[in-house]
């Protein structure tokens, strides 16, 4: 049973259909950057020409940012106007990214996007929250990834047809072309106040303890393995032979089909509970991964990488919304799921680099092995806090019949 609020209370604001939808757009705007993160880098790389550490740090930058400000959400998050925090956060998103125009000086851009990111993860923390307070937080939660996937789909698509010299300043535009509807939402119908939470007083750190652990380690082993991982897909790709045109297509084919994931995780929610959606996707992803490490064994490569890839993605657009739900069930204050995007963002910060070392003399096979061990440990972590959860609920009931 998900501690979300329940159906009694519908003529709250924030079930409001556009007040949802507010939710669902501010959530997804603040990981625009994040969705379109290889275009970013690869704008860094064609305007700047920076190093590759430089270009690592400039990527990091706003993943830093945001884990450090949904770090601090635990303490914040239940005390202040939601709707003032999010609109003045994605105000100064919104001058920073104009801010950036045009800049080419490593470490001025280098704090312009830590700043970026510390408004994104600050507007991010409550957007979340509040899509969780809603009363059917299990379907609102898969729009709200389905909306992350459009915003990065079209990104994808859209920054890629830009010319090479233009594309760093048209991640940024394309970002505030997404901010300023998202800005006139929040201030007519973001929420001012969240759902109703048992949110007073200091958080039970101690009663979380176990299942919150399992949880952050769970994400932070995910995540890790999708920066490591999806990081170097192209790479796994053209050792197999594929050509860069054949990869490029398998990789946006594969973004665009896992829309099919989102919508089946918004249109099931949790009728088929927690468990068995995250035991059907390990099945799904581990295996996956298992088929990439044999891709150059195939008789036609380049079909074997699309399905591959596509199923991956479609899996791992479908599990997103579970991981949040499990988080959200440990803490009834709502306050706990914070700590998802500080071990997202921090994971996926250092993903590129835990990649790099896993490449040995060319060969992606030991990167495959460590995404195959990473995600065997990751969804042993969120079974186990489901059981968990499962045991918590469970024994007031039994203690109430004894």
């Amino acid at each position: 049973m998900a501690a979300t609020p329940t159906a009694g209370l519908g003529g709250r604001a924030i079930d409001r259909p556009l007040a949802v939808l507010t939710l669902i757009m501010a959530a997804s705007v603040t990981e625009s950057l994040v969705n379109v993160l290889p275009s970013f880098v690869g704008a860094l790389t064609d305007v700047l020409g920076l190093s590759a550490l430089r270009t690592g740090l400039l990527a990091s930058a706003d993943l830093t940012g945001i884990a450090l400000a949904t770090a601090s959400a635990v303490w914040w998050l239940r005390e202040v106007s939601w709707r003032r925090t999010v609109f003045a956060s994605l105000s100064v998103l919104l001058v920073l990214n104009l801010a950036c125009l045009g800049v080419t000086h490593f470490w001025w851009l280098l704090a312009l996007r830590l700043l970026a990111g510390l408004a994104t993860g600050t507007a991010f923390a409550v957007a979340l929250a509040g899509v969780l307070d809603t009363r059917n937080a299990d379907r609102n939660t898969g729009l709200m990834v389905c909306m992350q996937v459009i915003v990065g789909a079209a990104g994808v698509y859209a920054l890629d047809a830009v010319p090479a010299a233009w594309r760093l300043n048209a991640v940024y535009l394309y970002i505030i072309a997404w901010l300023v509807p998202t800005l006139a939402l929040s201030w007519l119908h973001f929420p001012n106040d969240p759902g109703d939470r048992p949110s007073e007083g200091a958080l039970q750190w101690r009663k979380l303890a176990g299942r919150g652990t399992a949880l952050i380690l769970g994400t932070v082993l995910y995540w890790l393995m999708i920066g490591a991982v999806w990081g170097y897909l192209e790479g796994v790709a053209r050792d197999a032979g594929l050509s860069l045109v054949q990869t490029g297509e398998a990789l946006s084919i594969g973004l665009i089909v896992s829309l099919i994931g989102s919508f089946a995780s918004a249109w099931i929610g949790v009728r088929l509970g927690r468990a068995l959606p995250l035991i059907i996707t390990a099945i799904f992803q581990i295996g996956c991964l298992y088929l990439l490490t044999r891709l150059s064994h195939y008789e036609s490569p380049v079909m074997a990488f699309y399905v591959i890839n596509t199923v991956f993605q479609i899996f791992w657009s479908y599990v997103i919304a579970y991981f949040i739900i499990v988080f959200n069930d440990v803490d009834p204050s709502g306050r706990f799921v914070a700590f998802y995007g500080t071990a997202c963002h921090s994971a996926l910060a250092v993903g590129p680099y835990v990649g790099a070392l896993l490449i040995v003399k060319g060969r992606y096979t030991p990167l495959m092995w460590f995404g195959i061990v990473a995600l065997l440990v990751c969804y042993g972590c969120f079974l186990g806090a489901v059981w968990l959860n499962r045991i918590r609920l469970q024994t007031p009931m039994i203690a109430s019949r004894a």
